[in-house]
């Protein structure tokens, strides 16, 4: 299971990162609301921001799959994305100030965002891949929560105030990447457990005729073309991050507003911090993404799916509105922390997992922003067109905990034969010297869970856990599954 390392204070310091990202559109609200020459500017700015931000998250993603992408976390990378990031902030918000009308002064603000802010996602998830899965998860809820909580915060102040908090916000969320990569500690955040997962997969292929892994960023296997690589990356992700999407889609088709006074974005992102954090401090006998993609959204779709059919203009409607953002804010928490949990294998270079999804939630943002301007979306406020897109989303999701649960393999076992099964599996591991990553993966198998369940719940690809088996029943001397579980019943007291 996840065994979670102490939260460092700096990685707190991502709410304020989050708090200013301009991807997520909720953050854009201070200068869309409060400047007059903000309706001119703010469409040039962001079309500028989205499609520049597509396109840098392409670039980091083929370079990184191509050189390891080393190059992203060092100091003029890092730096010169912060420079551009506040830059672009600052000549944007020089513009609204003087009242400036939509030029190229505008594009190019939009496009230094875009390009610094891929940047700072590339050296955050740097930063938060220390992390593995539920510390992530408690560590992403916790900060996009604050976050949320300071940009409701900021909308209620006068605009020169929030103008100032916003300053500090932008300058405190480029300073801890750039503190970290000149002090040469944004790459050591890619080592320790990280370092010996990768080391382990890659003395797997040596051993079966393959070819070491770089010690410190993962290349792309031998011959594997940059399709292939975004295609196995997509595949260990593919719950999470369609989610991600959807929700960049649903808040750039469309903003609500909640007692027309906040933004159901903001209030869905404090809310679902709400039910991520006792969610993932809680223990269970099921692995935590299993747990979320199989039990918690399938059960809230479904009752969003209930509310959804009641008649226009009833409360279960109204309230089903504004809970589908807290469930979408939910499924973004998740795909984050399941990005840095991924980043935490070393499987894929971090420059590959977020530029790839930074790519996407620019790329369908746009894709709302269009979609809004058309007739389905402007009808009833877009409420139908939403919903339908709300809908598929839920019954891919139901189909896919379905999936998942058949193809698990897992077989119920009592409590107390599921710890004698791990304590054996345990020793088998210690005598045979297996690496950490092989004895957790034992484990899984000594439960009789497919390959395709421990890729979902380890955030690895199907082909790396292949790997590692391959490795243990070497070490174990065993040929098959069926041995694999004699020999683990033979390990008894």
């Amino acid at each position: 299971m996840d065994a979670p390392r102490r939260l460092r204070p700096d990685l707190l310091f991502f709410a304020a990162f989050f708090a200013t990202l301009p991807l997520y559109s909720p953050n854009l609200t201070l200068f869309q609301d409060g400047f007059a020459a903000a309706e001119e500017l703010m469409g040039p700015f962001v079309q500028s921001m989205l499609v520049t931000a597509a396109l840098a998250g392409v670039a980091l993603a083929l370079a990184s799959s191509r050189r390891g992408g080393a190059v992203f976390l060092g100091v003029p990378a890092v730096v010169g994305g912060s420079l551009l990031y506040v830059g672009g902030y600052g000549l944007f918000a020089a513009q609204l100030v003087l009242g400036w009308g939509a030029g190229p002064a505008a594009i190019l603000a939009g496009a230094a965002v875009a390009l610094g802010a891929a940047e700072l996602c590339v050296a955050w998830g740097a930063l938060l891949s220390c992390l593995g899965l539920r510390a992530a998860l408690l560590c992403l809820a916790l900060t996009v929560g604050g976050g949320s909580v300071i940009e409701l915060l900021v909308s209620t102040v006068p605009t020169a105030v929030g103008a100032g908090v916003f300053a500090l916000l932008l300058a405190a969320g480029a300073a801890v990447p750039c503190a970290r990569a000149l002090a040469g500690r944004l790459e050591a955040d890619l080592t320790g457990e990280g370092a010996a997962l990768a080391a382990d997969a890659a003395a797997a292929e040596e051993a079966e005729g393959g070819v070491a892994e770089e010690a410190l960023i993962v290349r792309r296997r031998d011959g594997e073309s940059f399709p292939a690589l975004v295609r196995r990356m997509v595949a260990v992700v593919a719950v999470p991050l369609a989610g991600l999407l959807v929700l960049g889609y649903i808040t750039g088709v469309r903003k609500f507003m909640m007692f027309d006074m906040v933004y159901m974005e903001t209030v869905g992102g404090v809310l679902a911090a709400l039910i991520a954090v006792p969610l993932c401090m809680a223990r269970t006998r099921r692995p935590l993404l299993p747990f979320f993609h199989q039990l918690i959204l399938p059960s809230f779709a479904l009752v969003l799916i209930v509310l959804n059919s009641f008649p226009e203009a009833t409360l279960p409607l109204w309230f089903a509105a504004w809970l589908t953002y807290v469930f979408f804010a939910l499924v973004g928490i998740l795909a984050l922390a399941s990005l840095c949990a991924m980043a935490h294998a070393r499987e894929f270079p971090p420059a590959l997992i977020y530029g790839l999804a930074v790519a996407g939630y620019a790329a369908v943002s746009l894709l709302g922003i269009f979609s809004g301007t058309t007739a389905p979306f402007q009808a009833h406020n877009g409420g139908p067109a939403l919903l339908v897109v709300s809908t598929l989303y839920f019954a891919f999701l139901l189909a896919a905990g379905l999936t998942a649960g058949w193809r698990s393999g897992e077989r119920a076992s009592a409590p107390d034969a599921t710890t004698a099964l791990a304590e054996r599996c345990e020793r088998a591991a210690r005598e045979a010297g297996l690496s950490p990553r092989e004895g957790e993966i034992l484990g899984y198998l000594g439960r009789g869970h497919s390959v395709a369940f421990i890729a979902k719940t380890l955030v690895i690809s199907e082909s790396t856990v292949r790997t590692h088996v391959k490795s243990i029943y070497r070490k174990l001397g065993v040929t098959s599954r069926e041995d694999l579980i004699r020999f683990i019943d033979e390990e008894r007291a």
